[in-house]
């Protein structure tokens, strides 16, 4: 009885330990989704920065070189706040984008073909790899991302 009882308050202070180090976030509105970013632990997290673009699927020529762009202004950053700690999350407020398509001067096929579409801006993050950082974002976009290593020493600029 006594171990019943000692597994049953381990696992009941275990529970309200990992529940307490966790951020909160809200829910994703109508024709939204929540997707989180988690990032592998490694060394050194300070010399890197996650670079996250967005993408969906769109019609587009074949050889185009295609983008999309959205309002910057309605990407929001804000924060699910725990026990005075910051946890940063981003919004996507609305679902409008506008494609943009750079044609190579050497293709000459106008056929149109259903393909991934990134889009056109750069959001630069702190590399964090304790909790995910969630992204809402429309449900037809997915969130795309790549690490970036900057060097420990700075170069001073001479004039």
């Amino acid at each position: 009885m006594n171990k019943v009882l000692t597994i049953l308050i381990l696992m009941t202070l275990s529970i309200k330990l990992n529940a307490q180090d966790k951020p909160s976030y809200p829910q994703p509105k109508e024709g939204f989704k929540r997707v989180d970013l988690l990032l592998p632990k490694i060394e050194n997290s300070k010399n890197y920065k996650v670079q996250v673009k967005f993408s969906f699927e769109a019609t587009a020529r074949e050889c185009s070189d295609a983008s999309f762009s959205f309002n910057r202004k309605n990407l929001k950053e804000e924060y699910g706040i725990q026990q005075g700690s910051r946890y940063p999350y981003y919004v996507i407020e609305n679902s409008s984008a506008e494609i943009f398509e750079g044609m190579n001067p050497d293709c000459k096929s106008d056929k149109k073909v259903k393909r991934k579409i990134i889009s056109g801006q750069d959001i630069f993050i702190e590399y964090q790899s304790y909790y995910a950082t969630p992204f809402y974002i429309p449900e037809s976009w997915s969130v795309e991302y790549r690490i970036w290593k900057a060097d420990d020493k700075y170069t001073t600029v001479k004039n």
